[in-house]
């Protein structure tokens, strides 16, 4: 990976693979840019430039650790940015799963000039009641049993075991934060997207629920919003084929 000292003092590092047009991939909640775009990255680095970071004070772009301020979202699109800007690679198509689909969003509403289309999947543009709820079930982390194994064994592979705690109750409070504020991520914002925008989402979420989804999808001018079937959050691993081909068709039109 390569490691990049951004304008305003943070260290990002990231990966920048293949040839031709610039593509931005932003990954989600407790993973990297390899552990949840690896397949993406994989795929369209035979006939596209990839920059995939891990995002702020996650994987190899600490120190520092992740914290999660209420307006992490924001300070993630922020990075991204003055990613493109250093690298001067804009305008680029942006591709973001979860976390990272959010602040695709802002990144696009925010800076326009920088993205030239938008893929967000696993999105909703909302903190929901039950998102805020599902994550103070998650606490505390020392409770996790059988049904979180899975969860936990990815985060320490690609965090540590000692920043399960951390990185947990830290997007909880956030999250808490953030729906008492009165849930807003990028829905307000998104209004402001200019570009051409694929929403994705499988028909098995749970927390991004489909009326918060549909609702985004409405609030930004050049969107259609897709579900997968037989697709939990996690698209890139429940049908990877189908998403794969879909973003392909989108960035090819």
């Amino acid at each position: 990976m390569r490691r990049i000292l951004l304008k305003h003092g943070v260290t990002l590092a990231y990966h920048d693979e293949g040839q031709g047009k610039p593509v931005l991939l932003l990954h989600g909640f407790t993973g990297t840019a390899r552990s949840h775009m690896g397949l993406l990255i994989d795929d369209l680095r035979l006939d596209r430039r990839i920059i995939a970071p891990d995002l702020r004070g996650y994987g190899a772009s600490r120190p520092p650790e992740r914290d999660f301020p209420p307006d992490f979202y924001q300070r993630d699109a922020t990075d991204m940015a003055h990613l493109i800007e250093q690298l001067e690679v804009g305008p680029v198509s942006v591709i973001g799963f979860s976390d990272g689909a959010e602040s695709a969003i802002l990144l696009a509403a925010r800076y326009p000039d920088r993205v030239a289309k938008l893929v967000a999947f696993g999105v909703s543009g909302v903190i929901s009641a039950p998102m805020a709820a599902a994550a103070q079930r998650w606490l505390p982390v020392s409770a996790w049993g059988p049904e979180r194994a899975e969860w936990r064994a990815e985060i320490i592979a690609d965090q540590g075991e000692e920043r399960i705690e951390p990185l947990v109750a830290g997007w909880a409070a956030a999250a808490q934060a953030i729906r008492t504020a009165g849930g807003n991520i990028c829905y307000q914002e998104a209004a402001q997207v200019r570009c051409p925008t694929l929403l994705i989402n499988g028909d098995g979420e749970l927390y991004n629920l489909p009326e918060d989804f549909a609702r985004l999808a409405a609030r930004i001018p050049k969107a259609r919003a897709e579900l997968i079937a037989q697709s939990s959050h996690v698209i890139q691993f429940d049908q990877p084929a189908r998403l794969r081909s879909m973003i392909r068709a989108f960035l090819t039109e």
